[in-house]
């Protein structure tokens, strides 16, 4: 039998039209943008920390106010746009517009940066800003492009994780270069200059980096005759150098006695400004200022730690005679310690609102009245009548309670 013809029209087959492949890593920047939003908005929860002065990029011309808002606002949209890219033209129209906003910002980065830094260190310094400029656009090119028909369709999840992924992974790679030349302000008046300890050589000797160290910070010391010396751990791996060797080479250095102190307790850097700089400077001080000497690659997460403890940091780069032994190796691990401590404050947070949300009362305690009425210490029973209408039948169930024992009776009451 021939199948009954039908006098519908056929249906058309619905398939979801695949997008193309920026659409996609479009999507991963704006999710990579999103997490390192998360992170500044949750240092600054758990550290109070400033976002006009961030580590992400600057908002100096905004209030603490506005750059909380501008944070908090772009981060729902762009996770808004990595999850559905249709979006309503309204909702997309004002996503755009907080892209170019913080893309104004990092334009002005950029411009800062070209205008301060010498033409030797240019390249380094209009590295993170770049860097970040050039994330905001590909995610402001997929917010528009999104609004084509032709655009809306299955995104490889594969392709958006990696991009996320090299968003949030190339960002401590951009911040090692930027905040390796940062020039020194004029009105620099610090009285805590810091020295981390690198292990020692294979001989038992002071280490190539730690010497460097060393002379650039004697250099600063003598510009600053007020400022004190310390050296210490950090946290640091590897077979330090003892005391004994320290004392030497401050006797090497010429470094005086009373302006040298050393730390050997494995402390961060915020607990151990606590310690220090709480004593020199008061907290209430603005201008108190931390100058930090260590290697190039290091500083950009001490300025990070240093900024946490509510001080403002200034970094020196040591200068190197020699290329560091297993330099890119050095360099790798302190991107991933960089990394780590970005995202360490939202972890804690995270875990902070899960104790919170777990947190009860336990099933076996009892349900306590407003207002309790009060017992006398010395009343013979627990029980007490709760209204005066039950006072009789309180009286009648505790009438044998109440009556005296007969053994007890018999005997003489003492005197």
């Amino acid at each position: 039998m021939k199948p009954r013809r039908s006098l519908l029209p056929p249906m058309p087959q619905l398939k979801p039209t695949r997008a193309p492949g920026w659409i996609a890593v479009s999507r991963g920047a704006a999710a990579g943008l999103a997490v390192l939003l998360t992170c500044s908005l949750a240092e600054q929860r758990q550290w109070g920390t400033s976002l006009v002065d961030g580590w992400l990029f600057s908002l100096a011309p905004l209030p603490d106010t506005a750059a909380l808002a501008l944070t908090a606002f772009a981060i729902p949209l762009l996770l808004l746009f990595t999850v559905y890219p249709s979006l309503p033209a309204p909702l997309r129209a004002i996503c755009f517009l907080t892209i170019l906003t913080c893309c104004g910002f990092c334009g002005r980065d950029v411009w800062q940066a070209s205008e301060q830094t010498s033409e030797q260190i240019r390249t380094a310094a209009l590295a993170r800003p770049l860097g970040l400029l050039l994330i905001l656009a590909v995610t402001g090119f997929g917010v528009v492009g999104c609004g084509s028909p032709s655009f809306r369709g299955r995104s490889s999840w594969l392709a958006m994780l990696l991009a996320t992924v090299l968003t949030a992974g190339s960002f401590p790679l951009l911040s090692i270069q930027s905040d390796a030349v940062r020039p020194i302000p004029a009105d620099c008046r610090t009285r805590l200059i810091i020295v981390p300890l690198c292990p020692n050589a294979a001989s038992g000797e002071l280490s190539e980096a730690l010497s460097d160290r060393l002379q650039t910070a004697v250099g600063e010391l003598r510009r600053h005759p007020g400022a004190r010396l310390l050296l210490c751990r950090l946290q640091q791996s590897g077979e330090l150098p003892e005391e004994t060797q320290l004392r030497a080479a401050e006797e090497l250095q010429e470094i005086p006695e009373n302006r040298l102190l050393i730390d050997a307790q494995p402390l961060s850097l915020p607990v151990l400004l606590q310690q220090y700089e709480a004593r020199a400077v008061g907290r209430d001080d603005q201008s108190a200022q931390v100058l930090l000497v260590s290697h190039w690659y290091e500083l950009s997460r001490l300025r990070m730690l240093t900024r946490r403890a509510g001080l403002r940091p200034v970094t020196v780069a040591a200068r190197q005679r020699h290329a560091l032994f297993r330099q890119n190796q050095l360099i790798a691990q302190e991107a991933l310690l960089l990394l780590r401590d970005l995202t360490m404050p939202a972890i804690e947070f995270a875990k902070q609102s899960r104790v919170a949300s777990e947190t009860k009362l336990g099933p076996d305690l009892p349900a306590t009245d407003a207002t309790p009425a009060a017992t006398d210490p010395a009343e013979p029973f627990s029980e007490s009548p709760v209204k005066d209408a039950d006072a009789e039948a309180w009286l009648n169930e505790n009438l044998k309670r109440l009556q005296p024992d007969q053994n007890s009776a018999e005997q003489p009451q003492p005197r």
